[in-house]
């Protein structure tokens, strides 16, 4: 591995760790979040430069056979397709031999750990990206829209659209899950045909953490003095928060449905060492990793931006 150009920690850039009397070293042993992309996103492995996935949508309904006729043939069709493309991510260090030598401390043993926290985040930020984007209207998927769209196209034979978001945003509440809950329960296939499917997870930012653990916890209806049951609190949703939400009032529910928010990795991160001995006799260390993030069913998702 050859050294590349950037800022090399000689001597000068940490003078204080060249001497001993220090009686603490800190900002850098502060605990870190556990990884939360993983508990939305569906990771998958992969062997190659990129991955397809291709859409095939089944048949609809039977029709009526006439005494003596032929029953009526349909076909399956193609859909859309998704490319998943591998990005590659890297960060390094690069430390003087004099450096390493005259550090008191052992600081600079701490670079690959701190390269591993930074190599975590960068996972954590680029996946929830994907939800951070998801009502950009610039950023799309396969059909053409965006992650949560009120104009999905049925991909099938019988044309319109569909919708995973409100027509208009609102903020979490008891009410708006409620509702989000009836537009998932009609959730319908590429040929506008009716599917089983129900919330697994609730997903949201620092800011409705509190929020949402009331309506999923309280047993009567929330903020009320009515005895109305709170339905919500016995559905089993989980709830996922998540420090890399920009939008401290979006928030979406997960259905598990297969092919939805997916993690492709090629390439796990690892940890490289170089010293250019005959040369500068520095010291490189560099982590990287390649992987693609996208989502290729928006079915999975239902999300709205918070009013």
């Amino acid at each position: 591995m050859s050294i590349g150009t950037g800022f090399v920690h000689s001597t000068g850039f940490a003078p204080e760790l060249l001497y001993p009397g220090l009686a603490e070293i800190w900002g850098t042993k502060y605990n870190q979040h556990p990884k939360k992309y993983d508990k939305f996103f569906e990771t998958k492995t992969s062997d190659r430069a990129f991955e397809k996935e291709q859409e095939m949508s089944g048949f609809s309904v039977a029709g009526l056979k006439d005494q003596g006729d032929s029953v009526p043939f349909a076909r399956l069709t193609q859909g859309i397709q998704k490319e998943y493309v591998h990005v590659t991510y890297g960060l390094g260090a690069i430390v003087t031999r004099e450096m390493m030598e005259d550090d008191q401390y052992g600081f600079i043993n701490q670079i690959p750990r701190l390269l591993s926290e930074a190599m975590v985040r960068t996972e954590e930020t680029v996946a929830t990206a994907v939800l951070n984007n998801a009502f950009d209207t610039s950023i799309v998927g396969a059909d053409g829209q965006a992650l949560c769209s009120t104009a999905h196209p049925f991909t099938g034979s019988s044309g319109g659209t569909w919708a995973n978001t409100p027509t208009v945003a609102v903020d979490l509440t008891q009410t708006s899950l409620e509702a989000a809950f009836i537009d998932i329960l009609n959730l319908r296939d590429a040929n506008n045909q009716r599917l089983s499917y129900e919330p697994k997870k609730l997903i949201v930012s620092r800011g409705d953490y509190f929020n949402a653990q009331k309506i999923l916890k309280t047993q009567k209806k929330v903020g009320s003095a009515d005895n109305d049951v709170n339905i919500i609190s016995e559905l089993g949703l989980d709830l996922v928060w998540t420090n890399y939400l920009t939008d401290q009032d979006a928030w979406f529910l997960k259905q598990g449905i297969p092919n939805g928010l997916t993690f492709y990795r090629r390439r796990a991160a690892d940890m490289e060492r170089d010293n250019d001995r005959v040369g500068t006799q520095n010291l490189a260390i560099v982590t990287s990793t390649r992987f693609s993030v996208g989502f290729t069913d928006p079915r999975d998702i239902y999300g709205s931006a918070g009013a």
